[in-house]
């Protein structure tokens, strides 16, 4: 089977990548008017800039589902590096949602470990690696599917008790976590879902107090698909990737959440609502790859500037080498999940033997 496919491929290697360019060929617009070419000077300053990432696995057997949820947060002072770290093993039920349950695990870390930097190493510059904006328009899975005197109820009974955790807790664990044992005998018919709110209203919470205190957050995304720019089927990124080549930046647009999400927020409404990013796209040298960044504020020239220029002061080949190296500390592979069921020593097939 497999050597037809490959025959296929080289039957239709021309028709395919003449359609892969066709699109990119066809634009009619001239991208580079939207890019400045700035040669982004490191900086002499001292500041603090941190940067995280989070990684999640999970092998899956026929009753449940072992999975691993890491983050780490580095700080650097200009001389030293310093670490936040937060980690997870557990079981549990093969869910349908098993991956969102496990993006906002590994979200929340992520999210902890950079406010407790922030709190503890008066950090000046906060980098994330994705999409601070996705992270609060994205909608909980199990939104829809929960009544909604459920949700009222988990949101006045349990909110309280989180922002108090919250406040207090040093460590940078799933405080919602505390509560599965109430939730699950409490509301037994949908006590996954209710589990998944919880832990959603715990993510907000989080990412909410952050963003009060400071404004100094900039996430970092190496993909994206958005078409805010130019309005057409290609992605905004691709299209500076194709035609501005220089080190620089593209003029920065603002979102306003209020105009991305049409739904309420279940908690801080109305701060969210009220916030404002800054989106641009950059290049850290010329022919390096291209960046998306977003700023949870209406971000002036200077203030662009000045972020490029700490940003870039850090960065090897065109990336912050915090957030490369944290990607590199955290990531867990599939030998790493086999390695740790070693220690665990759980024994069940997982429906996949026979293959």
């Amino acid at each position: 089977m497999l050597e037809s496919l490959y025959e296929k491929a080289l039957q239709k290697k021309q028709e395919i990548k003449m359609n892969f360019n066709q699109d990119m060929d066809r634009i009619e617009i001239n991208p580079c008017e939207r890019w400045k070419n700035y040669p982004i000077k490191e900086s002499n300053q001292k500041f603090i800039i941190s940067g995280g990432d989070g990684s999640f696995n999970q092998k899956r057997f026929l009753s449940s589902i072992l999975y691993a949820v890491d983050a780490e947060c580095l700080v650097y002072d200009g001389q030293n590096l310093k670490k936040v770290e937060n980690s997870e093993i557990n079981i549990i039920p093969p869910y349908k949602y098993v991956r969102d349950i496990l993006r906002n695990y590994m979200s929340i870390m992520e999210i902890k470990n950079s406010y407790h930097a922030y709190k503890n190493y008066n950090v000046d510059i906060s980098l994330f690696d994705g999409s601070i904006l996705g992270n609060i328009i994205r909608p909980s899975p199990v939104e829809n599917e929960l009544p909604s005197t459920i949700k009222e109820e988990i949101n006045n009974r349990y909110r309280p008790q989180l922002e108090r955790i919250l406040k207090n807790e040093e460590n940078t664990g799933l405080a919602s976590s505390q509560f599965s044992n109430e939730i699950e005998k409490e509301f037994e018919a949908y006590k996954v879902e209710s589990m998944i709110y919880l832990e959603n209203l715990e993510n907000l919470l989080v990412l909410g107090m952050f963003l009060k205190e400071s404004k100094k957050i900039v996430s970092l995304s190496k993909t994206s698909t958005r078409t805010d720019y130019f309005n057409i089927s290609i992605p905004d990124m691709a299209i500076f990737e194709r035609y501005c080549k220089m080190e620089g930046y593209s003029k920065p647009i603002f979102q306003d959440v209020n105009t991305s999400v049409k739904r309420d927020f279940p908690i801080l409404n109305k701060f969210f609502r009220d916030l404002k990013f800054t989106v641009f796209y950059c290049r850290l040298g010329d022919y390096k790859n291209v960046l998306k960044i977003e700023l949870p504020f209406k971000a002036s020239k200077d203030d662009i500037h000045d972020i490029l220029i700490k940003i870039k002061s850090i960065s090897t080949e065109g990336y912050p080498y915090l957030l490369k190296k944290a990607h590199e500390d955290v990531i867990i592979k599939m030998d790493d999940m086999v390695n740790l069921n070693k220690i665990l020593n759980l024994v069940e097939r997982t429906g996949r033997d026979m293959l």
